[in-house]
This record gives C-alpha cells, structure tokens and sequence, in this order.
C-alpha cells in the first residue's frame, strides 16, 4: 500500500528562522545502525552530536511521510536502521525549540524540503543526556515509524 504525501509546501527564508508551533506535529528521525542498543536506539540517537553545532536534524511529517523521509535519507547516501518520531510538543516540553530548514539539492544530494532542526544549544552536556535518555522513551514508546 502506498502512503499519501501531503502537498510540499514552500517555506521561504522568513519562514524558516520562525520556531515549528504546531505541537502535535511529528518529526522523523534517522537512527544510524551504529546507535542501537539491541532491539531499540540508543540515546545518542536523540542528541546531537558534536559535529552538529547543538543541532538535531528531523524531516517534518506535515510534509513527508516516515517512508519517505527514510528512502531520501538513505538516497542521499547515508545510512538509517529506522525512523522514529517525536512531537514539536514533546521536544518543547524539555526546552528545545524547533524551526524548519529545508535543504536545497547539491551535488550527488536531492533536496530535502521537509527538513528541520532541533535546537539543544541552550542545554549544557549533562542535561542533552537527560535529555536524549526521556525522548529516546518517547519515541521507543510509540514504535518505530518505518524499518527497511
């Protein structure tokens, strides 16, 4: 069966330094197959690394669907072992913000319209694991969302 894709909407520059507020909304996140624990991901899976200046990517689920997200992902030469998701709400709850930040096509990359950000940079290390430990429930909770 094949998964409806709602319309991409476009998000201009304005648009895109404005914080994600619909609180239900579900970000979908790429977990590398190195960052699982067993049968469930890792923490670290859910934080930023530290080449990623604080910030956590996620694909937007009003304008992908986990499938997707995932066959792009991978499209784009990267690996995932599954997609888990997060709301708005729930990043919003531990003091992360959200906002869009769609990815233009460059060489050997197709675009990423549905791509955001997860802003941990008003968090210090200890806290980012704490963190990382709550969402990883969160997301383990509701189930992985699409596994190859």
């Amino acid at each position: 069966m094949s998964e409806k894709i709602p319309a991409l909407v476009g998000v201009d520059d304005d648009q895109a330094s404005k914080p994600l507020d619909i609180t239900v909304e579900l970000l979908f996140r790429q977990v590398h197959p190195n960052l699982f624990d067993g049968d469930e991901p890792a923490s670290s899976a859910f934080v930023p690394n530290e080449s990623d200046r604080g910030l956590l990517s996620v694909d937007r689920s009003s304008l992908t669907t986990a499938q997707k997200s995932y066959e792009l992902y991978v499209g784009n030469g990267m690996l995932s072992a599954g997609v888990y998701g997060v709301t708005v709400g729930e990043f919003g709850a531990h003091g992360l913000s959200c906002r869009p930040d769609p990815l233009d096509a460059e060489e050997g990359r197709k675009p990423n319209p549905a791509h955001a950000l997860v802003d941990y940079n008003a968090l210090g290390t200890n806290q980012r694991r704490k963190v990382g430990k709550r969402l990883k429930a969160t997301a383990v909770s509701r189930g992985v969302l699409h596994k190859p």
